[in-house]
């Protein structure tokens, strides 16, 4: 992540050098580019604090680990049904028609 936002950082300064975008909005490039520098701290940190504590419930006993198997087959249907309902719109759609027309936005 942090070498994620040094090449942001340099990207938004070629930006700038070249004239393609004004100095008006550099204040959310300057944002965004330390937002990526720091995540990186911030989740090294946060992963050397979840190994050192034991996970533990209100009355103190140890919390059995998740079943991460079952968890990954719900996340994985759940986004099939996302997918195929994406894309059962997209098939519905008629041609000519734009999907704000569609649901009546338009």
């Amino acid at each position: 992540m942090t070498l994620l936002g040094l090449v942001a950082l340099a990207y938004y300064a070629v930006l700038v050098a070249s004239g393609a975008v004004s100095t008006d909005v550099m204040p959310q490039f300057v944002v965004s580019a330390v937002i990526f520098l720091s995540s990186g701290r911030l989740l090294r940190g946060m992963a050397r604090n979840h190994v050192k504590e034991e996970r533990k419930d209100v009355n103190g006993k140890p919390r059995p680990e998740p079943d991460w198997a079952r968890r990954t087959q719900i996340l994985n249907w759940v986004m099939v049904v996302l997918i195929m309902c994406a894309l059962g719109l997209w098939i519905m759609k008629p041609v000519g028609v734009t999907f704000f027309e569609m649901f009546g936005f338009g």
